[in-house]
């Protein structure tokens, strides 16, 4: 699963800055750290089964009138224990049980739900070890997660109802009494009634479709490959449906009915290539009938359903859009998940890197494949800065038994920092043996599910390496190296002297490391070589033959490392390592490097105003532009340039850069002419709009009016005039604010609204009451937001509603709301009890007796007014 179209983390990663080559500085010190799991926490292994499910039926009818399922579902089992005579299943609160019955005889059985989401089945007669029966369980509910109902809503015309599951980490238990732990598969069918003219997708192949004579159609989906029940899904709407093949598996691509091809395609048109890369790379062709991904309203991400995958419909980008980004990454996530995640399972969630670590990986790998080596490396440089960014608010291994529940898990370290240790597997074996080794894992482990150990052992019998060592340190263990790394020539010997210290401060959790690496020694443009070294103390000194003194010395040139470096550098290394180094890392890092310097060595601005045309990756070229936007006049002419570059990344940044110089007439006619083409990407367009305004040019004011009414890119430039507009301290701010944030507005302009009400709504009771009325609003973003004002400006009447709102939330996937909204009243209540001079709960309390005497009063009100 990926959560978010960033890379990403469940919302919770703060992206850490640059790791750069001229005096960078390791901060992955402890100190502000918070402990990842309450102390004392239990461990969780693996659920112990005592029935096999080998099956699971679902013939259920999805009411959107009444927001709720019913019908029934039947469980094919084999007893595992020798006398099982409780059957144990995982059931949501919601769940109401009408009966549970066994085989066709319907032998009726006591059942029982329990307080901790369980639904025990008594068996009037205990089955043998090997025996296999039926268990038939009729229920109704109106989940309050799991499965969602999604209204028509004014601010998207045209998008039809919507009904879809999620079931990661553990939610399919909310709308399906079953077995839902990861380490069972089993195969399904997805029986679905719904009213016309909805249809269905699920797992698997459509064995048939019924038109019902009460209005109702049936669809028939069969799942014939096990897969564990966290994979089943049923998505139902109104969809428009478009479809590729690779061979003859069919690729199907579902959108709400509103949505054109064109779209859908934009998105998802570059499926079928990534399908025969995987299938090519890994050894094992698509394993499943079909491989269909299905666009939803008020989806988080993606999900990688067995063959059928969810995604958030804001994936879906129009032309204009498309110019800047894709959602290629996302599209390439979800699909390797169908190996890494649905193939083979994680048998628990301490091991869910085994999913969304290889995911992650594998979704850059698609990137070299498609794009080159160039945008690969930054891709994976994203990925260690992710990792770095978590590992600053927590510190734990990627293999963790101990944790509150398995969303936790889904973080920086299963994700960038499992993809990021299986890159650096993948440099320390060598491509060959890597590939044979993953090769070996899928073919020896595939429709299983999986541990650690079973990954280990699978690449240790392909390349004959015994990777002990590797995974002790970088699974088991936590944290990574932090490197001083300095160099000097001594001419008498006409040696290179490498100085290589481990900074990390160690402790049970932080090793000392053992990396294999090199070092790269260059002596003339085009004479590079490398050093094979291994760094496993605290210091080290690489003493490597040179007849002259060298141009540039690097350490793991290619990035292979997990690891944070100070690495100082002259200034006349860094020039020659800007031109002349083999990795786009090295030349990146040199040009921040130069950046930091360029006012101490004014010569080298030439240099960096150059640098950017010298990349071919787009990445590579709009980061040496972004360097350039410092309002220094020397970068003028070089921006002016990079505003006609071919790519729509690069002109954004080269607007942006333009934007911070003061204003001059050329400068001016480009930002008019960038503001004006309806064309143009629309990051550009906000950044000139940004520039004007800020240049205050006589026509600001008519310029932020049009720009208000344009509805251009989900109305990104309206919401980015509204921001501006929202800067002034004044009553019409206030106005606009209050405006914009209300029910029915676009959500881009909602948002622009709330991002201001930090300031505005700091000494203002109306605004404060408008948050209050949004802790419970129905988009989950705006609820997310209101959450945060109300801790942050200490609304105090806000803590009964927010109170009521933790007890209501279907947080689902997303822990980190939980943990904002909880904070918020934790907050507030600490704050009232302060006040009061009693305990936290205590004073909840006397609010909520407070409250519940205003409503008798109003109820007696109205009981009067009603008897007039």
């Amino acid at each position: 699963m990926r959560t978010g179209i960033r890379c990403w983390m469940v919302g919770m990663i703060l992206v850490c800055g640059a790791v750069e080559s001229s005096a960078q500085q390791p901060t992955g010190r402890s100190e502000g750290r918070r402990p990842f799991a309450k102390p004392g926490a239990a461990k969780r292994t693996e659920r112990i089964r005592t029935f096999d499910v080998k099956h699971i039926k679902a013939e259920l009818t999805l009411d959107a009138a009444e927001k709720q399922v019913r019908g029934k579902v039947t469980h094919t089992l084999t007893a595992i224990d020798p006398n099982l005579s409780k059957v144990v299943l995982d059931c949501g609160p919601d769940i109401k049980i009408a009966s549970a019955t066994i085989g066709t005889d319907k032998t009726p059985c006591e059942v029982k739900s329990t307080d901790d989401k369980k639904l025990v089945v008594t068996l009037k007669e205990a089955r043998r070890q090997g025996e296999t029966f039926d268990l038939i369980i009729a229920y109704s509910a109106s989940p309050k997660q799991g499965l969602q109902f999604v209204d028509p809503a004014p601010t998207h015309p045209g998008r039809p109802l919507a009904i879809w599951t999620q079931g990661e980490a553990e939610e399919t238990r909310y709308w399906l009494p079953c077995y839902d732990f990861p380490n069972d598969q089993a195969t399904s069918e997805m029986i679905i009634t719904v009213a016309k003219p909805l249809s269905v997708v699920s797992n698997g192949r459509l064995v048939e479709t019924m038109e019902n004579a009460d209005g109702t159609r049936t669809f028939h989906w069969k799942m014939d490959q096990p897969h564990s029940s966290y994979l089943i899904t049923v998505a139902a709407s109104e969809f428009a449906e478009f479809h590729d093949k690779v061979g003859d598996l069919p690729v199907d691509y579902y959108v709400t009915k509103n949505v054109d091809e064109a779209t859908a395609r934009r998105f998802m048109g570059r499926t079928p290539r990534m399908i025969e890369f995987f299938g090519k790379v890994t050894g094992q062709p698509y394993p499943y009938p079909k491989y269909a991904q299905v666009c939803l309203p008020e989806f988080n991400g993606g999900m990688e359903n067995t063959s059928a995958t969810s995604m958030t419909d804001d994936a879906l980008l129009d032309a204009i859009e498309g110019l800047e980004r894709d959602h290629d990454g996302l599209v390439a996530h979800e699909l390797a998940h169908q190996w890494f995640g649905d193939l083979m399972t994680c048998k628990d969630w301490s091991h869910i890197w085994l999913n969304e670590g290889f995911a992650s990986y594998f979704d850059p790998l698609f990137t070299e494949h498609a794009r080159g080596e160039d945008e690969f490396r930054l891709r994976m440089r994203d990925e260690l800065r992710t990792y770095l960014g978590s590992d600053r608010q927590y510190r734990r291994p990627i293999v963790e038994s101990r944790y509150g529940a398995p969303t936790q898990m889904f973080d920086g370290m299963t994700y960038a920092k499992g993809g990021a240790t299986l890159h650096m597997l993948r440099g320390y074996l060598g491509d060959d043996a890597w590939w044979k080794g993953i090769q070996a894992y899928v073919a020896d482990r595939k429709f299983q599910v999986v541990d650690t150990d079973d990954f280990r052992k699978a690449v240790e019998k392909a390349t004959g390496k015994d990777l002990k060592w590797f995974f002790d340190q970088w699974l088991s263990k936590a944290g990574h190296p932090e490197l001083k790394v300095r160099w000097h020539y001594e001419p008498e010997d006409k040696t290179v002297r490498v100085k290589v210290e481990q900074t990390q401060k160690l402790d049970d959790q932080t090793p000392m490391f053992r990396l294999p690496t090199t070092i790269e020694i260059t002596d003339a443009p085009g004479r590079a070589r490398s050093t094979p070294i291994v760094i496993d103390g605290a210091t080290h000194e690489f003493v490597i033959p040179a007849e002259t003194k060298p141009q540039m010395v690097l350490i793991d040139p290619h990035g292979w490392l997990i690891k944070e470096v100070d690495f100082e550098k002259p200034v006349d290394e860094l020039r020659f390592q800007l031109e002349h180094a083999r990795s786009v890392l090295d030349r990146l890092d040199a040009a921040h490097g130069l950046g930091r310097l360029a006012k101490q060595h004014s010569d080298v601005k030439p240099l960096l105003a150059e640098a950017w045309k010298k990349e071919k990756a787009i990445p590579a070229r709009a980061e040496l532009v972004d360097l350039l936007a410092t309002a220094d006049e020397a970068y003028r002419p070089a921006l002016t340039e990079a505003v006609k570059d071919p790519a729509a990344r690069v002109r954004v940044q080269a607007v942006r850069g333009l934007a911070k110089l003061p204003r001059d007439d050329a400068a001016e006619a480009v930002l008019r002419a960038v503001w004006a083409d309806a064309k143009e990407a629309y990051n550009a367009r906000r950044a000139a709009l940004k520039g004007l305004v800020g240049w205050k040019v006589k026509d600001a004011d008519d310029l932020l009016a049009a720009g208000l009414k344009l509805p251009d890119g989900k109305h990104t430039l309206a919401a980015t005039a509204l921001e501006l507009l929202l800067e002034q301290p004044d009553a019409k701010a206030r106005e606009l604010a209050a405006l914009y944030s209300k029910q029915g507005q676009p959500a881009a302009l909602r948002t622009s609204a709330l991002g201001a009400f930090d300031r505005l709504a700091k000494d203002d009771d109306a605004l404060q009451d408008l948050i209050v009325g949004m802790v419970d609003d129905p988009d989950q973003h705006v609820r997310l937001r209101a959450w945060r004002l109300a801790h942050t400006l200490k609304i105090q009447k806000a803590l009964p509603v927010l109170t009521a709102r933790l007890g209501l939330e279907s947080f689902g996937f997303n822990a980190h709301a939980r943990e904002v909204l909880k904070a918020a009243v934790d907050a507030l209540a600490k704050q009232l009890s302060s006040a009061a001079g009693t305990s936290p709960l205590e004073a909840l309390g006397k609010q909520a007796d407070d409250l519940e005497r205003q409503a008798q009063e109003l109820r007696k009100t109205i009981d009067a007014l009603k008897a007039k």
